[in-house]
């Protein structure tokens, strides 16, 4: 039999009603935990996710709440803890995600995406860290972060800035929480195939089609999954990863580590450009 990692733990997983965050709340409850589910929406896919965690026998709360938002982040906590007693593990995963053009960058668009998914991380951090402090059981805080922290992209400005934030708001958290028995950690993913697909295409979740031309630059050679975070996530939330602390997991399948394609050719010697590709 699997050992259950987070055998009654409490943990809460924003933007879980379907992709990445999904995945954490489904690992998760494989391990034990009982699960809140927060998305600004209660649709068809957070209906699965439900229902997926409850046939596991394990207790799912619903908490429809905009993180960017001061009173949601507060109602959405107290609810939390009054009907699971307690707050144990965070995983900021929320995100609304947008592109914009540096020379198109509106103070509404950085607001919108600093406040949600910076602003909004650190203080909904901040309300779970007092009420665990408060219970006095340590726990785990997770943010979500991104390769967009380490990379640039193009149109990637605000949301590069955001995800680079959230690595190192961790760093300073797991000092100001020393003693606490509270750890501070960030995942970033690569190229993670979150879409949402009938059953009769999930086997082709993460394949060529989705990663394109960057799967030669992936070591793994192939897309990752929304399964592959939650098990980094379970890895930070769990006794297992307890000596971790203020630190960001990259899981890319060897994106950033600067991978060679496989259909790379090296150039003749004063050809031109030593890392120019055909």
């Amino acid at each position: 039999m699997t050992t259950k990692l987070l055998e009654g733990k409490k943990a809460l997983i924003t933007g879980s009603r379907r992709g990445i965050g999904a995945g954490i709340a489904q690992l998760f409850a494989e391990h034990g935990a009982d699960v809140g589910i927060n998305d600004l929406a209660r649709d068809e896919e957070a209906e699965k996710t439900i229902s997926a965690i409850e046939s596991l026998g394990q207790q799912t709360s619903w908490h429809q709440a905009d993180i960017g938002n001061t009173e949601d982040r507060e109602r959405m906590l107290d609810e939390f803890v009054a009907e699971h007693g307690r707050i144990d593990i965070l995983v900021n995963n929320a995100v609304a995600s947008a592109d914009a053009h540096f020379t198109k960058i509106t103070e509404e668009f950085w607001d919108k995406l600093v406040g949600h998914a910076l602003k909004g991380y650190l203080f909904l951090a901040q309300g779970v860290v007092n009420r665990m402090v408060e219970h006095g059981h340590g726990g785990s805080i997770i943010n979500i972060s991104s390769v967009h922290s380490y990379r640039a992209w193009p149109h990637d400005t605000v949301y590069g800035i955001v995800k680079a934030g959230l690595n190192r708001m961790v760093m300073t958290m797991a000092h100001d929480l020393a003693g606490t028995g509270i750890t501070a950690n960030c995942v970033a993913p690569g190229y993670i195939d979150s879409r949402v697909l009938p059953e009769t295409e999930e086997m082709d979740r993460g394949n060529d089609d989705y990663v394109g031309s960057a799967l030669g630059f992936i070591a793994s050679r192939r897309g990752g999954v929304p399964r592959d975070i939650a098990g980094a996530c379970l890895f930070l939330a769990s006794e297992l990863g307890e000596y971790v602390n203020g630190q960001t997991i990259t899981v890319d399948g060897g994106f950033l580590a600067g991978g060679v394609p496989q259909d790379y050719k090296p150039l003749e010697p004063g050809s031109g450009d030593p890392g120019a590709m055909e």
